[in-house]
């Protein structure tokens, strides 16, 4: 990823055709409507957690990182040839402790917060899991080119998209509100913000549609074991 939300921040001025920030303002409003375009960006990011079991005492449960969002693959001992690869059972099931060799992720609820990984089988002391798992995107972001998104740089379009749909629903609600106001602009307005909301579906659609064959997809499937949430 390579697009800055500095960028981005510029790319939605442009496509708004407001560069200067006269009608839209870059700080107060098109930066916000960019963080909320990239938390509603349903593509999560793939990410890597590489756990290492506490040198002292034995665990069966691994606090996962806080943009935790969807399972990938759970890998225990780490490093193995071929890979020794969990499977996920319901960790409420009876005999979850009974299998050998499965997980399951579920929210903390100990701690009230976050999520945890519930392993079958107590983990050895100094021993790596490697854990493969779905992300948020992250937001805590700066206007400047150092600040990069989190989101690959071939959908900076859809948040450019998602972004003129809060611009021109906006715009329609001022015009809807004006008494003056002559139904041909209210019409015309109407139909760019349809117009541009389903150029936001397409696009969700088409991306969404080039992942279903790839490997690491929301849709995975590890085994018999998975559920439905």
């Amino acid at each position: 990823m390579t697009t800055s939300f500095s960028k981005l921040l510029t790319d939605c001025l442009v496509a708004l055709g407001d560069s200067q920030g006269n009608t839209w303002s870059r700080v107060n409003v098109v930066w916000p409507w960019c963080i909320e375009a990239i938390q509603s960006f349903p593509i999560l990011r793939p990410m890597f957690f590489d756990y290492t079991v506490p040198g002292q005492g034995i665990t069966r449960d691994i606090d996962m990182p806080t943009d935790f969002r969807e399972f990938i693959s759970v890998e225990y001992p780490a490093g193995q040839t071929p890979p020794a690869y969990f499977v996920r059972k319901n960790h409420l099931d009876p005999g979850f402790y009974d299998q050998p060799n499965c997980f399951d992720v579920d929210h903390n609820y100990p701690d009230g917060s976050g999520n945890l990984l519930y392993m079958s089988i107590q983990l050895r002391p100094g021993v790596h899991a490697y854990v493969n798992y779905l992300a948020t995107h992250n937001v805590t972001m700066a206007d400047d080119v150092n600040h990069l998104l989190s989101v690959p740089d071939e959908y900076e379009t859809i948040l450019i998209t998602s972004v003129m749909c809060r611009a021109y629903r906006q715009r329609l609600s001022v015009i809807m509100t004006d008494p003056t106001a002559h139904t041909s602009v209210i019409t015309q307005m109407t139909e760019m913000v349809q117009h541009v909301e389903e150029l936001y579906l397409k696009q969700i659609d088409r991306a969404q549609h080039q992942l279903t064959n790839a490997i690491v997809s929301p849709q995975l499937k590890s085994d018999k074991y998975d559920r439905v949430y």
